[in-house]
């Protein structure tokens, strides 16, 4: 225990230790009688106001308004590590700003899109580990690197919103492994965030709090040391177990609803004081890095801009027949839509943040078009949910308009409250509203752009086709009006590629059974997928996609060289880099995604993905300019989890690494061989008869071991005339089922030996 510690500690009444187990007038770790300041807790740099909309902030109204920058689902879609950095560092600025000086943000959130429909998707980043890990390491290394303690969220298995106190994630241990607990790891490991926050649900049966195998994952095997705080009021009759095993150290939530449970607990033996010190020295640890953190004065104008900077490199093109970038003098133009004039720029509930200066497209369009026409096209309903009806005369006055229009671009998405904290989305569609005008508007006028904004996909496939150019700006913050137009006339490219994959309908989603939604009455939600979110789940079945995973366009053209592996053997001890040219052959300055992904070409027993992502690398360049990406592979490209063995594993045997520019584009395939690595699977009396008899090891095993007749009676060709021989479990062999047993005991026993070796 660290001295610090150790003197608080000392000097505490066991009344106050408990208390300080939550929260206490909105601080951690504060204890007035010893003039300990504690730290700030918020869920964003405004603090708690700001967890719902209350309209664009008033100038002089003596409140401080930081500025909103772009969603996590947004942020996700620039690939850009350092600019996920550069994020984190101005989410710091204005915490040290707030005149309360918050210094421990509730941010960011890491959970794996496994629906469209979660409510909370915008707080989130992608569909995969990799990207979502990476980008949040690099935002949490911001934020701490200027003073301000990240927590890391919500562990885990919280990807849905409906009855997220009460339902029970069921996962298979593989999936929990290679896909949710990955997207922790990473972020640990690369970002060390100083807390994490735990879920309300259940996993496997068990609430996350008190949840000893979820607890060591997350202490033992990602060998977490900080601070766990639980969600708000997200501990359930388990408060005890929640310490014992060392996973909770503070409940967010009133100390009067925790601290006498605790108190009594301690007093009747249940639970040690021991226990809670072990909590508290954490807490106290955490808190005295934190007094460190000083104020500073930002420039709110200045982060404005730098807010607009970063929605820009975040813009997806998912389509352009060439009608963008728009030339800035234009005749008859038109923009239709209610968000035009009031932008979708974030989703509700405790990721909110209400903004220093919300751009509208319609002001920012006319700066550089003066007299584009303008229609709302559809009404906005908002609510919790919300509700939106069809307005026939809205969409007669904008199909008038644009009859006479050369072009019309299209503001539509969800408004704000579709996607919020605490319920889901219905479906993945377009409001009826916004529909209904969009078809209306295809019938008369053929140059139609569409802007959407939403944290998560809605399905288009009807309108596709038939569009000019498709932007999507997700929910991009409060500039991302001024960003999107930028891109629109070409004074910035669009630098993003989608995070998540784009399906034809919700019918192809991967949870779409398996997402439980109000008028169900099942506690289970069975994550049916297992290995398979997002594009993986596409691919493995072969499911025709909209847009896939890391697509986006440019406005400018880019030729990727072949790439230079610096070998194509791979040992689980080694390194294996990667070399990708690439040269900017258009005449504008652009950037280009360079992704890896690895595919198990010779895997022997366990099912795995087509291929996953492993790293990415996002390249700037200008007209002409040419850079090499440098990618560097260890074992963690090549693992994957063997659940028979309970740990990560190499195979043996044939790899793709595959570059390309999106998970259907891949540019190059260069075969790497793995030597050296992990038995893929242990093998015991119990296993099948056919998976001894299909490998080369075991035949080889016999022949140097055993006389020729045994290597001869168990070939594949011994078998095939009766199928009831094969399934049969291995120690079957010593039975008499083909007149004398095939072997002895004691040589079944040393062929299991020597396979597992």
């Amino acid at each position: 225990m660290s001295e610090h510690a150790k003197s608080i500690l000392s000097r505490l009444t066991l009344e106050e230790k408990c208390r300080l187990c939550a929260q206490e007038d909105g601080s951690f770790g504060r204890v007035k009688r010893l003039g300990l300041p504690g730290s700030v807790p918020q869920d964003n740099p405004r603090g708690g106001a700001d967890y719902f909309r209350s309209g664009r902030p008033k100038d002089g109204d003596g409140q401080y308004h930081p500025a909103a920058f772009p969603s996590d689902a947004c942020l996700a879609m620039s690939w850009d590590e350092d600019l996920a950095y550069q994020t984190g560092v101005y989410f710091a600025q204005e915490c040290r700003a707030n005149p309360s000086l918050i210094n421990w943000l509730f941010r960011p959130g890491v959970n794996i899109k496994r629906s469209p429909l979660c409510g909370r998707n915008f707080e989130y980043f992608s569909e995969d580990p990799v990207l979502a890990g990476e980008l949040a390491g690099s935002f949490i290394q911001g934020l701490q690197d200027n003073q301000v303690a990240a927590t890391l969220k919500h562990y885990i298995c919280n990807h849905q919103e409906f009855e997220r106190m009460t339902t029970n994630a069921v996962v298979s241990e593989r999936a929990l492994q290679e896909i949710y607990l990955r997207a922790f790891e990473i972020a640990i490991q690369k970002g060390h965030p100083l807390s994490v926050m735990s879920s309300y649900n259940q996993v496997n049966g068990e609430w996350v709090n008190s949840n000893r195998h979820v607890c060591d994952l997350l202490r033992k095997q990602l060998g977490f040391e900080g601070v766990v705080v639980s969600d708000f009021a997200a501990v359930h009759h388990n408060k005890i177990k929640a310490h014992q095993y060392g996973m909770m150290d503070i409940e967010l939530a009133p100390v009067s609803v925790h601290s006498e449970e605790l108190l009594n607990a301690v007093k009747n033996g249940e639970i040690d004081e021991e226990t809670i010190d072990r909590s508290l020295e954490r807490v106290f640890d955490l808190t005295e890095q934190l007094q460190k953190t000083s104020p500073v004065q930002v420039d709110m104008e200045a982060l404005h801009e730098e807010a607009r900077k970063a929605a820009e490199q975040c813009m997806v093109l998912l389509k352009n027949d060439g009608i963008l970038p728009m030339a800035h003098e234009q005749n008859n133009l038109l923009v239709v839509g209610a968000l035009a004039e009031d932008p979708s720029y974030m989703g509700g509930g405790s990721g909110h943040m209400n903004g220093y200066r919300i751009d509208s497209y319609l002001d920012e369009i006319r700066k550089i078009v003066p007299d584009t026409a303008y229609e709302p096209g559809y009404k906005l309903i908002q609510g919790w949910p919300p509700k939106e009806n069809t307005d026939p005369e809205l969409i007669k006055k904008a199909v008038k308009a644009a009859e006479k229009a050369d072009a019309v671009i299209v503001f539509a998405g969800l408004g704000y409250c579709y996607e919020s904290e605490g319920y889901d989305r219905a479906d993945i569609q377009l409001p009826p509203g916004q529909q209904a005008l969009l078809d209306a508007l295809l019938e008369v006028n053929s140059s139609v752009i569409l802007v959407l904004s939403c944290a998560s996909v809605l399905d288009i496939s009807r309108w596709n086709d038939r569009l000019s150019a498709i932007l999507y700006n997700s929910l991009g913050g409060e500039a991302v009006a001024s960003a999107t137009v930028n891109v629109l006339f070409g004074n910035a490219e669009p630098g993003g590629r989608l995070a998540e994959t784009w399906p034809v309908c919700e019918e192809h989603t991967p949870a779409y059974m398996n997402f439980t939604r109000a008028g169900q009455d099942k506690a289970d939600v069975i994550y049916g997928e297992d290995i398979y979110p997002g594009y993986r789940w596409y691919e493995k079945r072969k499911l025709p996609v909209l847009y896939p995973f890391g697509h986006g366009l440019s406005y400018t053209s880019f030729e990727i060289g072949k790439p230079v592996l610096s070998s194509h053997t791979f040992t689980p001890d080694a390194v294996l880099q990667i070399s990708v040219p690439v040269t900017n052959t258009g005449d504008r300055t652009g950037s280009q995604v360079l992704q890896l992904y690895i595919s198990h070409d010779s895997a022997s027993i366990c099912d795995h993905p087509v291929k996953e992502l492993k790293a990415f690398s996002k390249v700037q360049l200008k007209s002409g300019e040419s850079k090499t990406a440098v990618f560097t592979l260890d074992r963690k490209a090549f693992e994957f989890f063997a659940p028979g063995q309970s740990k990560w594993i190499v195979e043996d045997g044939a790899y793709s690494v595959c570059i390309g520019t999106s998970s259907a584009e891949i540019l190059y395939r260069e075969t790497v061989i793995t030597e050296g690595g992990d038995v893929p699977f242990v093998y015991t009396d119990m296993t099948p008869l056919a998976w001894f008899v299909a490998s080369e090891k075991y035949h080889r095993i016999l022949q140097e071991n055993f006389p020729p007749e045994i290597d001869r009676m168990m070939n594949q060709d011994t078998f095939e005339w009766c199928c009831l021989i094969l399934p049969l479990p291995f120690y079957k062999v010593t039975e008499p089922y083909m007149g004398a047993p095939m072997m002895t005991k004691e040589q079944m026993e040393f062929v299991l030996k020597k396979m597992n070796e």
